[in-house]
């Protein structure tokens, strides 16, 4: 397609290489008529004498013939712009002479020609395209709320000295991994080594923390003795698995095994109780995760079966209904929430599906 957008160039360099091709123009011209006449008294032949043989097979060979053959010579007459690519172009040219002889490539070419003379205007002062703002660091000193913010906006701002971004790293520390996960992460190909290794370490800790709890969980799991604790066990296993997920802990080929690590446990805890509505939204946050709308949906139905909490359910199953491509249904449910039930941070959606 790149081709047929190049702007046309001059076939020819010079008076002489003009004058020829003028007389190629004229040659294919020639050629076209004399082809549509031949096809003519060719048909009217055995139209007139077929000789005892049904009309129609030969008929239709002159006409494909004598299509391939225009064809070719109504290229020779198209723009230069338009002869590209060959193929697909002498591919629509023979459509074009084999449904409707002669007049049909006449028709393309009276197309081309009302083409230059009246070109397109695709400019629309409608619409536009704008590039994609750009976080202005340097600004957020002057906010005044949203420590956390600033605390983050310094620390990606490499023009910041050394020493504030060490100490806006230590700050954050206290912050839930979940809201800093992603900025550490970020942080650890970072230009200043100290704050690699904070950041690194600062990591490392939230995962192995977690980890423990796993590992002495999983030798607790193997000594129990009773279906209560069993279930107990597999249901704090997945939610630990996905503690990893839900903190930012984990990605890549790490983060599927968690996902799967994750269900794994909350299958296992529901065979032995399967009326545990927060087992079946883990279940769904999980499907979510892995980007299976419809599995999620059912798993999330099923919860709100069992009386897991409306308010804590409802922007989840607008997440289901959103990959859906159900968007009146998206709209039903987060207008239910009302905005004195949404959280701080959900108002802006709430606000938006509901209007």
């Amino acid at each position: 397609m790149s081709r047929l957008m190049t702007p046309s160039r001059p076939l020819y360099g010079n008076r002489q290489a003009g004058a020829i091709g003028m007389l190629v123009e004229l040659l294919a011209l020639v050629g076209i008529v004399l082809v549509a006449w031949l096809q003519w008294l060719v048909l009217r032949h055995f139209l007139e004498d077929a000789g005892g043989i049904d009309p129609l097979l030969p008929v239709f060979a002159v006409d494909v013939i004598g299509a391939a053959v225009q064809a070719l010579l109504f290229r020779l007459l198209l723009p230069a712009r338009y002869r590209e690519p060959r193929g697909w172009t002498l591919a629509f040219l023979w459509l074009a002479c084999a449904f409707v002889p002669v007049a049909g490539g006449f028709v393309v070419l009276a197309s081309c020609v009302w083409a230059a003379c009246f070109p397109v205007n695709n400019v629309s002062d409608r619409l536009d395209d704008v590039p994609v703002p750009q976080f202005v660091t340097y600004l957020m000193s002057r906010v005044s709320h949203g420590g956390g913010a600033r605390l983050q906006a310094r620390l990606v701002n490499t023009q910041v000295p050394a020493s504030d971004r060490l100490s806006a790293l230590v700050a954050i520390q206290g912050m839930p991994t979940r809201t800093t996960g992603t900025l550490l992460r970020d942080l650890l190909a970072d230009p200043i080594e100290d704050v690699r290794l904070i950041a690194y370490g600062r990591l490392d800790q939230a995962e192995n923390e977690i980890m423990q709890q796993i590992f002495n969980t999983a030798k607790t799991l193997e000594a129990a003795q009773s279906d209560t604790e069993r279930h107990l066990l597999n249901r704090q296993l997945a939610e630990l698995y996905f503690e990893l997920v839900y903190q930012n802990l984990v990605q890549g080929a790490v983060y599927l095994h968690t996902l799967e690590q994750a269900d794994h446990y909350a299958r296992a805890a529901l065979e032995t109780d399967d009326t545990d509505a927060a087992l079946w939204m883990i279940r769904g946050r999980l499907a979510l995760a892995n980007g299976n709308a419809d599995e999620a949906g059912r798993y999330m139905a099923r919860a709100q079966e069992l009386g897991f909490p409306s308010e804590r359910l409802v922007p989840w199953l607008a997440e289901v209904a959103f990959l859906r491509g159900d968007y009146d249904r998206v709209s039903q449910l987060l207008s239910s929430l009302g905005h004195a039930a949404a959280l701080p941070m959900l108002n802006p959606v709430v606000r938006y599906w509901s209007s």
